[in-house]
C-alpha cells in the first residue's frame, strides 16, 4: 500500500496537531446480541444477494493517505456481495464481500449486532472481507491512527458507519430470507502473470529463497503466491433444476492499479473480475437471477498488479490508468470463469461448516506458545517513504526513509521484538504524536471451514511468505484431528485494519513492508501460533470468545453531504459530445451534462444511469457482448461537477469506448437518467440522439 502515514508525525506538524486537537470525540457502544437458533433444515441451503454500497460524493478515500482525493462520483460502483451458507444441521455463516479499501473490526461488531436475533449468526459467524481498493472509502474503522492517516481526511465518519452497516445488514438479512437449497463446490486454480513481487530484496531473506536471482526479470513474476481460490454455490432454481448463484474467491493482489489522483470511487481491478465472471455465467448457464462474484483479496501484502513494472519513476504515480487496470482484471476474470466451470462436476449436497472466533488484545495479550509480541506499536521510517512503485514524493529522496535498499543501509540492527525497525521520530516523541491508545489493539482471530477448505480472515495485510506459514500451521491442526481439508487461505485485510504483518526475516530489512508491521518481528509467528490455538480448540469445542459489549471512543468528522431539500428544476443541460483520448493510457468517452437533485439526494447507491440504443423495435438499453452499457457495469461514470442554488448539482456523464457499440448506435444512441427526489420534476431525462 502506498501511503503518507506518518508526513506530519516526522515533521511535527503544528498545523495538523490543532486539527487533531479540535477534532470531537464520540463514544460508540455496541452489544453483542445472543443469536437465534438456526433451524435445522432436511437439505443444505444458501443465499446471495449483492448490495451497492456507494456513497454520495465527498467521501474520502483510502490506502493513498494525504496523496489522495475524496471522491466526486464513481466509475465502477461498489459493491457489497453476501453468501449465507446454512449446512441444515443447525450451523451457518455468512461472507461478506465488500469493495471497501479495508474492512473493520467496529463494522463488524455493528453489523453482527444488527443481524443477530433475526437471522441466527454470531459474531463468529460472518466475516467481512475488503477488496483493498485505493480507490474506495474507508472512514469507518475502530481506532483514531488508521481513520487519521489511511485516508486524505482524518476521523471517523458516524453518518457513514450508519449507512454502511445499514446497507450489509439489509444485505445478510435478505440472503438469509432468500436462501434456496444448495450445492457447493470448492477449488484451487494456479495463475501466474496476473501478479508480482514489490519486496524482493526482503522476500530472498526468507530460509529457502537465498537462491533466488534478482537480477533475472522473471523472478517477480515467480515469487508470487498465484493460487485463485474459489467456493461456488449452486442454488434450486423454481424449476427444480440446480443453476450457478454465485462465487467466493479470493486471489493475492493489490488494488492499486489506479493512481492517488483518481477523482472516482471504484473497486480498482476487482470490478472487472467481478463483473466479467457474473456477466459471462449467467450468459453460460442462462439463470433466471444474476450471478455475484464476491472476489476478495488474499495475501496481498508484497503482491502488486503486474502492470508494466515503472519502478519508482513519479511521473507513473499521476497517471490514472483505468485501460491497464481493465486489461488486467479481464485476464483474471478468464482463469476465475475456467475455475468456476471447473467446478461442474464438484458440486455437493452436503455442506460441511464450522467458525470459531477469539478476540484477543494482543497489546495487553502478547504472549503464546513461547512468543512474544511487541506490547507498544510503532512507525518505521520507510512507512513515511511509501511501497515499491508507490513512493512518497519528496519524502522518498530522504535516503533514511526510502526503503529501496531497506533502513540496514544506513543503521545497526537493534535487539528486542522491534528488531531492526528504525522508529520514525524516535520512540519518545512517536508516542506524543501518536499515543498507544490510538492504534488498533485488539484483533478478531477467526476460521471459517467451509467443506475441505478453510478461511482465514486477518486484518493484517499479510505477506505471500506469511500466509503460506499461517494456513499452513492451521491446515495442520485439522489435518492432526484426521479433518478432511485440502485448502487453507488467509483473506487480508478482513474484520478490521491493522497495516502489515511481513516475516521476522522480511521484517529485518526493513522495507516499506516490515516498517509497516506495527507490532514488531515477531507478528507472523504471533498470528500463526493463535489460529493454530483456535484451530487446536476448536476440534475440541464451539469458540466464541468475545467481549460483551464494545465501547469505542473515537474522533470522528462529517463527509457526507448535509441533508438539503432540492427544489429546482431536473433537465438536461447539454448534448452528448465526443472526447478522444490524448494519452496512451487514457480512454474515449462521450459526456452529457444535466441539472440534477443535490449530493444529498442522488443516491448514488442505486442505478442511475444508461445508455440505449434506437432499434426496430424502439429504444433499447444498449447491450455490448454480454452486458448492458449501465452505471452497474465498468464503462458509465457519474460524478459531481458543482453544486448549484436551490439545493440542485450539475452532474456528468460518461461513456467511455464507446467505439466498440459503433454499429450498434448506427441508428442512433441516447444517455438516460433516472428518475431522482421528491417532487413534480421526478421524471427520466433524455439526451438528445447522437451518432457514433
Amino acid at each position: 500500500m502506498y501511503k503518507k502515514i506518518s508526513f506530519r508525525l516526522l515533521f511535527l506538524s503544528v498545523l495538523s496537531t490543532l486539527i487533531i486537537a479540535c477534532s470531537t470525540q464520540q463514544e460508540i457502544t455496541v452489544e453483542q446480541i445472543e443469536a437465534g437458533l438456526v433451524a435445522a433444515e432436511a437439505h443444505a441451503s444458501a443465499g446471495i444477494v449483492n448490495i451497492d454500497i456507494t456513497p454520495p460524493p465527498g467521501m474520502p478515500k483510502g490506502g493513498y493517505s494525504m496523496m489522495g482525493k475524496s471522491g466526486v462520483g464513481f466509475r465502477t460502483r461498489l459493491k457489497a456481495r453476501v453468501f449465507y451458507l446454512n449446512d441444515g444441521k443447525g450451523q451457518s455463516l455468512a461472507l461478506v464481500q465488500t469493495d471497501l479499501a479495508g474492512s473493520s473490526l467496529l463494522l463488524h461488531h455493528t453489523v453482527s449486532e444488527a443481524v443477530a436475533a433475526q437471522t441466527g449468526l454470531a459474531a463468529k459467524d460472518i466475516v467481512i472481507t475488503g477488496t483493498h481498493s485505493h480507490s474506495s472509502v474507508a472512514s469507518h474503522f475502530d481506532n483514531d491512527f488508521y481513520n487519521k492517516h489511511f485516508s486524505n481526511e482524518a476521523g471517523l465518519d458516524p453518518e457513514y458507519l450508519a449507512f454502511i452497516t445499514e446497507r450489509l445488514a439489509m444485505g445478510i438479512k435478505q440472503a438469509v430470507q432468500q436462501r434456496r437449497p444448495a450445492r457447493v463446490a470448492t477449488g484451487r486454480k494456479d495463475i501466474y502473470g496476473y501478479n508480482r513481487n514489490r519486496m524482493l530484496a526482503a522476500y530472498k531473506l526468507n530460509p529457502g529463497k537465498e537462491s533466488i536471482d534478482l537480477d533475472n526479470p522473471e523472478t517477480k513474476f515467480q515469487e508470487v503466491n498465484p493460487s485463485l481460490y474459489m467456493v461456488r454455490i449452486d442454488l434450486l432454481d423454481d424449476q427444480g433444476h440446480y443453476k450457478p448463484a454465485g462465487a467466493f474467491s479470493s486471489f493475492s493482489i493489490h488494488g492499486t492499479t489506479l493512481s492517488a489522483p483518481s477523482e472516482v470511487y471504484s473497486a480498482d481491478v476487482f470490478a472487472y473480475v467481478q463483473r466479467d465472471l457474473e456477466w459471462a455465467i449467467k450468459e453460460k448457464y442462462q439463470t433466471s437471477w444474476d450471478i455475484s462474484h464476491g472476489f476478495t483479496t488474499g495475501t496481498q501484502g508484497d503482491m502488486a498488479p503486474a502492470l508494466p513494472d515503472v519502478g519508482d519513476n513519479y511521473i507513473s504515480h499521476f497517471e490514472v490508468n483505468f485501460k491497464a487496470s481493465r486489461k488486467l482484471g479481464q485476464g483474471i476474470a478468464k482463469q476465475a470463469i475456467t475455475l468456476f466451470e471447473s467446478l461442474d462436476g464438484e458440486l455437493q449436497d452436503e455442506l460441511v461448516l464450522a467458525t470459531a472466533a477469539r478476540e484477543i488484545n494482543i497489546g495487553e495479550n502478547n504472549k503464546v506458545e513461547g512468543i512474544e509480541l511487541c506490547q507498544q506499536p510503532f512507525v518505521g521510517n520507510t512507512t513515511a517513504g511509501g511501497a515499491y512503485e508507490r513512493r512518497t514524493p519528496w519524502l522518498s529522496l530522504v535516503p533514511m526513509l526510502n526503503g529501496a535498499s531497506g533502513s540496514k543501509r544506513w543503521w545497526f540492527g537493534k535487539d528486542g521484538c522491534q528488531g531492526s525497525k528504525r522508529i520514525l521520530g524516535t520512540s519518545l516523541l512517536q508516542p506524543l504524536f501518536e499515543p498507544t491508545e490510538s492504534f488498533p489493539n485488539t484483533v478478531l482471530f477467526q476460521i471459517m471451514r467451509i467443506n475441505d477448505m478453510l478461511i482465514l480472515p486477518l486484518p493484517f495485510e499479510i505477506t505471500s511468505e506469511s500466509g503460506r506459514r499461517i494456513s499452513a500451521r492451521v491446515k495442520n491442526e485439522f489435518l492432526a484431528a484426521n479433518q478432511d481439508i485440502k485448502h487453507s487461505w488467509v483473506a487480508s485485510v478482513a474484520n478490521g485494519y491493522f497495516g502489515y504483518s511481513a516475516t521476522p526475516e522480511e521484517y529485518e530489512y526493513q522495507s516499506y513492508e516490515g516498517a509497516s508491521t506495527l507490532y514488531g518481528r515477531y507478528s507472523t509467528p504471533y498470528i500463526s501460533a493463535q489460529l493454530g490455538v483456535l484451530a487446536k480448540d476448536m476440534q475440541l469445542e464451539k469458540v466464541e470468545e468475545l467481549r460483551d459489549e464494545w465501547k469505542y471512543l473515537l474522533k470522528t468528522n462529517h463527509f457526507l453531504p448535509v441533508l438539503e431539500d432540492s427544489t429546482g428544476i431536473r433537465k438536461v443541460l447539454t448534448e452528448a459530445k465526443s472526447v478522444l483520448a490524448e494519452e496512451a493510457h487514457e480512454e474515449n468517452y462521450y459526456a452529457v451534462e444535466w441539472q440534477d437533485v443535490g449530493p444529498s439526494q442522488i443516491k448514488f447507491h442505486q442505478s442511475l444511469v444508461h445508455v440505449e440504443a434506437k432499434t426496430d423495435q424502439g429504444w433499447q438499453v444498449l447491450a455490448q457482448d454480454q452486458h448492458r452499457i449501465t452505471d452497474e457495469g465498468y464503462d458509465v461514470e457519474v460524478r459531481l461537477l458543482d453544486t448549484e442554488d436551490q439545493g440542485m448539482g450539475t452532474y456528468q456523464a460518461r461513456w467511455y469506448n464507446p467505439e466498440v457499440s459503433r454499429e450498434a448506435c448506427k441508428a442512433g444512441c441516447r444517455f438516460v437518467i433516472a428518475k431522482r427526489g421528491q417532487h413534480e420534476q421526478e421524471k427520466i431525462l433524455y439526451s438528445a440522439e447522437f451518432n457514433l
